[in-house]
């Protein structure tokens, strides 16, 4: 969970995650359903051979969708380039999650989808590493270290309502050193020089092989 301070309210007036997927992939659905429903209609009235037709029907789909995801990333990417650290510090918690799910989108990360929130269980952010495992990542803009009993709360969090997942745990000002020790071996921890490395494309944070 993300956390600047007490007076953050923000996350929890989110709708629910189900609802915040499909609003978030709006026109994409919209353009394909309608594409679909389009060349549906055509197929059934006047195609020679409609399985054919359909077929290419759903091509057309998952290329405009694959062209809006590169666009999407095109410009991410773009925006990136135009923050530092001094832009972070002033995010709100909710700013910064959407901030380290641009910088995984653009690194390779797919399926990112920002989930923190009231009821977001300990999660702030879900993806697939480009190796392909499920990382949840947990966001932390605050003004000081995160202590050892986050981190913590992080572990249990990855052997319940998580299991399976590989862990990133990003804060913007860095971990104490008992928080590190905490989180080694049961997570990848980014701090603030590794967070500037990862902005900047020298070094971008994935799960350890195990």
């Amino acid at each position: 969970m993300t956390d600047i301070s007490p007076d953050d309210e923000t996350k929890a007036e989110r709708t629910p995650r189900e609802w915040r997927i499909v609003w978030r992939h709006r026109y994409g659905l919209v353009l394909g359903l309608v594409v679909a429903l389009m060349l549906g209609a055509w197929v059934a009235q006047s195609a020679a051979r409609p399985m054919l037709w359909l077929l290419g029907a759903l091509t057309v789909a998952a290329l405009v969708w694959w062209g809006r995801y590169r666009w999407r990333v095109a410009r991410e990417r773009e925006a990136l380039e135009r923050v530092d650290l001094s832009e972070v510090d002033a995010m709100t918690g909710v700013e910064f999650e959407e901030h380290v799910a641009m910088l995984m989108r653009v690194h390779g990360y797919t399926a990112v989808t920002v989930v923190g929130g009231a009821d977001d269980g300990g999660a702030d952010v879900l993806g697939r590493a480009p190796d392909g495992r499920e990382v949840v990542v947990q966001c932390k803009r605050w003004n000081n270290p995160v202590p050892p009993n986050d981190v913590r709360a992080f572990i249990g969090v990855l052997h319940s309502g998580y299991e399976g997942y590989e862990g990133i745990f990003v804060s913007s000002s860095g971990f104490t050193e008992a928080a590190v020790d905490q989180g080694e071996g049961h997570m990848v921890l980014v701090d603030r020089e590794g967070l500037a490395r990862w902005m900047s494309g020298v070094r971008v944070p994935q799960p350890p092989r195990r």
